[in-house]
């Protein structure tokens, strides 16, 4: 691990780039190629455009696998926009110290990416309520909270093992 570390950024950019590329490509994919909706309620395309039918009827007519899809890509997608935030956010605000050296760490790569995979499943599932019509402020903060309080509980996890392992 200790020959990436020079690299700095540079990993973290280059992956972030390939996903936000392949997720941008996936969802230009779906959007110009795949029908969401099944052929025969073609009745709600026209109500949507007169604004007489509810989303829930909306996407009870929509073809569930395009639609996971199109929410895989945009996770994707944000993910690789998130990494090389994610990446300064971690050098900036990080703790880890050499003990040796007493000089500060680079963040480990797999922290990052998941706070970025973090970040893209938030925006992914306001994408699906949004799709609902039941996105919100209050809920977005609330998803956001949750999510946060997850990495929160594996970063204290993380620290109280690396404890135990040094008393050893």
């Amino acid at each position: 691990m200790k020959q990436f570390e020079r690299f700095g950024v540079l990993p973290s950019l280059l992956l972030g780039l390939a996903l936000c590329l392949i997720g941008l490509l996936a969802i230009q994919h779906i959007i110009n190629n795949w029908w969401p909706f099944d052929v025969v309620r073609l009745d709600l395309v026209r109500s949507t455009a007169q604004g007489n039918v509810e989303a829930a009827s909306i996407l009870e007519a929509a073809n569930n696998e395009i639609i996971l899809a199109f929410l895989g890509a945009v996770l994707i997608t944000v993910t690789g926009l998130a990494l090389p935030l994610a990446y300064f956010v971690n050098k900036r605000f990080s703790s880890y110290l050499d003990h040796r050296s007493g000089r500060s760490m680079p963040p480990q790569f797999h922290v990052t990416l998941r706070q970025a995979m973090w970040v893209g499943i938030w925006v992914a599932s306001c994408v699906w309520l949004q799709m609902n019509r039941a996105l919100g402020l209050a809920v977005a903060a609330l998803i956001a909270a949750v999510l946060i309080l997850f990495e929160v509980m594996l970063q204290i996890r993380t620290r109280a093992s690396s404890i135990s392992i040094g008393t050893e």
